[in-house]
């Protein structure tokens, strides 16, 4: 994909789209586009490829617009249209802001911050188990209980449980997801070499080894692809904007060079044509069906 096609499928994906009974709707951080309709304007991309584009720039507006909600006085302004009855998710719509995101934000408001930040992991176990939040502020009593009225725990577990469900962005599910998917591409590339007659030792074999920063392929012999020495290959579950390949991209590969030479990254979902990759790493978006075997 080049980038002025790359810009264009980014901007449709936050446009106007049919919402229920027929009305139109904003899409954005929390109405997810009508990848329908973008299949069929787009019909030589994949359904993958345009929600990785998707996913990538919502996590890009979550950090812009980060700054901007957890200011107190937002905070407090949220929290007030809460305990006056507006739910989270409603709350999140208005403000075009995931409402897992905005949940965490406003949890040390609700519930104050000693018990939401004083113990380390705290946050996660909620959005992990919102139902233990009934039994957490049973135990820990005092200025936790003064905040909310006993009515209001139920309403509030209920809320979380509704952000986990509503948010395609920074819910747990969508992490749980995104690992799984990771994985499941990774068994893939596996899989391949395997069939290939390709030897190699995984991410997991060189950690037991005690190696760190490793790619999730290891060739015990390199191959030749083109002219191009291939050392070892990476799997990537997602698109690769030039944004993400300067971002999380070049310094994980440039390492990845200095230890075992230059190596394939394989982007599943597919990447801009025009980024000018760094030299010793060669790009694909599917594992190579023709190379030569050294």
């Amino acid at each position: 994909m080049k980038q002025d096609e790359f810009e264009r499928v980014r901007s449709a994906l936050f446009c106007t789209s049919s919402g229920k009974g027929g009305g139109d709707r904003k899409c954005g951080l929390v109405n997810q586009p009508d990848f329908k309709a973008l299949l069929a304007e787009f019909p030589w991309i994949r359904y993958d490829t345009l929600v990785s584009i998707y996913s990538q720039d919502c996590v890009a507006r979550v950090k812009q617009a980060y700054g901007i909600h957890r200011r107190q006085e937002r905070l407090d302004e949220y929290g007030e249209r809460w305990r006056q009855g507006e739910s989270l998710v409603a709350i999140s719509e208005c403000l075009d802001f995931p409402p897992c995101s905005l949940a965490r934000l406003l949890l040390p408001n609700l519930l104050g911050s000693a018990f939401v930040t004083g113990v380390p992991g705290r946050v996660t176990k909620i959005f992990n188990d919102p139902d233990c939040l009934q039994p957490l502020l049973e135990h820990q009593g005092g200025d936790s209980n003064k905040l909310l009225d006993s009515g209001s725990i139920p309403r509030l577990i209920s809320d979380v449980k509704a952000c986990i469900k509503r948010d395609h962005v920074s819910s747990p599910l969508v992490a749980s997801v995104k690992r799984a998917v990771g994985l499941e591409y990774e068994a893939v590339l596996y899989q391949l070499l395997s069939s290939s007659g390709l030897a190699y030792e995984t991410e997991s074999d060189l950690r037991k080894k005690g190696a760190t920063k490793t790619p999730d392929a290891l060739l015990k012999i390199p191959f030749l692809l083109g002219d191009k020495v291939v050392n070892w290959i990476d799997s990537k579950a997602c698109f690769c904007s030039e944004e993400l390949y300067y971002n999380d991209g070049v310094k994980q590969f440039k390492q990845y060079v200095n230890r075992f030479g230059p190596g394939l990254v394989i982007y599943w979902f597919g990447y801009v044509e025009d980024i000018p990759f760094e030299e010793g790493v060669l790009i694909s978006d599917s594992f190579p069906e023709q190379f030569t075997h050294l």
